[in-house]
């Protein structure tokens, strides 16, 4: 009986598969109109990582290349005439088409097991609510084992970056906002890590924008006027105080710097017409502030290569393409030397001055970055590694040494700078301050690590009379 009713269910499917193909056949769009639309939803997510601050404006750029690139490929393909199937591809497919079910019925023979009995639709609801319970069970040990590992280490920034994040996916918000809160006195108060906190704050309260939230979202604001996160919130912040106008005033922000297609328009524009209604307040009488829009056109000037440019400057010579490349790093500072308060623009060129080779230049800029956010420990330790020599060994720039001093100075557990200053303490002659720096440090280290040796080799050199 079930051998007749799959041989049933075999010719009908045919059939339905076989039937069209009566018809006239239809031109078939081509496969880069598919593409197309992969592309600009890669846009689309490339902008919103931009937007929260999950990946550097460099990757982005190099990102945004490529993805022109393929989209300027399909959209030449796209524009040659569609294909439709011919006689031969329908012959074909009648052919396969009358072949499959004795195809189908041999394989099931061979391979199948008609005994075994079906399961129904409910247990298989059962048994995927079970196989995502077990997903849900396996991260909740990872990352109860994450947690473990840093409770005996508990200076490992990347870790605690890891569960700040985990914990969020998991919607454990209390215990994120301490592995954030860890994550910013590791990071010497990174603005770059304050949106995660502050939103994380937003999350654990309900959607109440906390004060301690508000803070960390003006910090991220200060820093970077186009951040999409932090005027979103701000503006939530100024509607939950009664500040209406307020609130309208950031969320009209918002959308002028924001693309016409980002997924949070739609949202941002209802909160708008409801808070607007609420409050009496024309929408339309709410401007984008003029500084908000100066700071946009910037960004959309600053913009990174296109695809033609990239594969004109790929068709240079080495010497052609260093020349260009210092030509677009010299734009950039005459640039910072008009707009001096970037604080990211004068970090990016002392990366772009070090990469030419140009040591000097390199630390003058980071310095004038340092100078806008002098509590940045991510911007201090690119300056200190600016000016280490590795030729020089422990007789290093005394610059460099006081960078180290002001980092150990913001983040007490900096594992580099424990070892530098201590060497700038031994070298002064200053052997109890080295020593307790570097006990310090050898509590940080693996017993098994090459560092703690090194660091044990020390100590006992110092504590060694002359």
């Amino acid at each position: 009986m079930i051998w007749a009713v799959l041989l049933a269910m075999a010719v009908l499917a045919a059939a339905a598969l076989l039937l069209p193909l009566r018809r006239t056949p239809q031109a078939l769009p081509a496969r880069s109109a598919y593409d197309l639309e992969v592309y600009r939803d890669q846009l689309a997510e490339l902008e919103r990582e931009q937007a929260r601050n999950l990946i550097g404006e460099e990757e982005a750029k190099a990102a945004l290349a490529e993805i022109a690139r393929r989209m300027l490929a399909a959209a030449e393909e796209n524009a040659a005439p569609a294909s439709s199937p011919g006689r031969a591809r329908r012959w074909i497919a009648w052919t396969l088409g009358a072949a499959a079910p004795a195809v189908a019925l041999a394989l099931y023979a061979v391979l199948g097991s008609p005994g075994v009995p079906s399961m129904p639709h409910a247990e298989r609801r059962v048994a995927e609510a079970t196989a995502d319970e077990k997903a849900r069970a396996q991260v909740t040990r990872m990352v109860a084992d994450l947690a473990e590992r840093l409770q005996q280490n508990p200076d490992d920034l990347q870790g605690w970056l890891l569960l700040g994040r985990s914990l969020n996916v998991l919607g454990r918000y209390g215990e994120a906002v301490t592995a954030w809160h860890r994550v910013m006195t590791l990071s010497g108060n990174a603005v770059e890590h304050a949106g995660s906190l502050a939103e994380t704050l937003v999350q654990a309260a309900g959607g109440v924008v906390t004060p301690e939230a508000r803070a960390n979202f003006e910090r991220v604001l200060a820093a970077n006027p186009l951040d999409a996160r932090a005027r979103f919130y701000l503006g939530l912040a100024h509607a939950q105080a009664g500040e209406s106008r307020a609130a309208l005033q950031m969320w009209t922000d918002l959308l002028a710097v924001s693309p016409a297609d980002a997924p949070w328009v739609a949202d941002v524009r209802q909160r708008i017409r409801e808070t607007a209604a609420e409050a009496r307040i024309d929408p339309a009488s709410i401007a984008p502030s003029p500084e908000v829009v100066r700071a946009a056109e910037a960004a959309r000037s600053r913009r990174g290569p296109s695809a033609a440019d990239v594969e004109a400057m790929q068709r240079l010579s080495p010497e052609e393409r260093r020349d260009m490349i210092r030509g677009m790093v010299e734009g950039l500072a005459a640039r910072l030397e008009a707009e001096p308060g970037d604080v990211e623009g004068w970090r990016r060129l002392g990366r772009a001055w070090r990469v030419l080779g140009e040591r000097d230049k390199a630390a003058d800029a980071i310095a004038k970055a340092a100078a806008l956010a002098p509590d940045r420990v991510d911007i201090l330790t690119d300056h200190a590694e600016i000016l280490f020599d590795e030729s020089a060994g422990d007789a290093q720039d005394p610059r460099f040494f006081d960078l180290m001093r002001r980092i150990l100075s913001r983040d007490p557990d900096n594992i580099d700078a424990l070892w530098y200053v201590g060497i700038a303490e031994a070298r002064a002659g200053n052997r109890a301050a080295a020593t307790e720096l570097w006990r310090k440090l050898l509590d940080r280290l693996p017993a098994d690590s090459p560092e703690h040796a090194q660091v044990k080799e020390r100590l006992d050199a110092i504590a060694t009379p002359d």
